[in-house]
């Protein structure tokens, strides 16, 4: 699993609406999961289990979350990437999961630093 926490100053609802924006600019839909965080998902699920890798990156079935919590008054947005998640594509889905993963924290980010409100980021492996 590889997740980042991005600790975020200032109105927490004004940070998730600059989230959910960086996360639709980049093509996903955000919803809500049933515990109270996000499900981050972009592709198709049939043309994944049909064509795994040949897909394509914009078709390639990926699904992310997003958890929110605080601390010390700071709101903190972790990604979260579970080891393969939605890369039904073999090897290569895998690796192309973990990149379009990257990018995804390079727009998130990006955003929150444009913003002038990301206190701090934590990468975890």
């Amino acid at each position: 699993m590889a997740a980042v926490d991005y600790f975020i100053t200032g109105d927490h609802d004004a940070a998730r609406n600059a989230i959910a924006a960086a996360l639709r600019a980049q093509g996903f839909e955000v919803a809500t999961s049933p515990v109270g965080g996000w499900s981050v998902t972009r592709g198709s699920t049939s043309a994944t289990v049909w064509l795994g890798a040949f897909a394509g990156k914009s078709n390639q079935r990926l699904e992310y979350s997003m958890q929110f919590f605080e601390y010390e008054g700071q709101l903190v947005a972790r990604l979260n990437r579970e080891s393969g998640a939605g890369a039904l594509g073999g090897v290569i889905g895998v690796s192309r999961s973990a990149e379009v993963f990257t990018e995804l924290d390079q727009a998130v980010g990006s955003e929150l630093t444009r913003l002038l409100i990301l206190a701090n980021v934590v990468h975890y492996p």
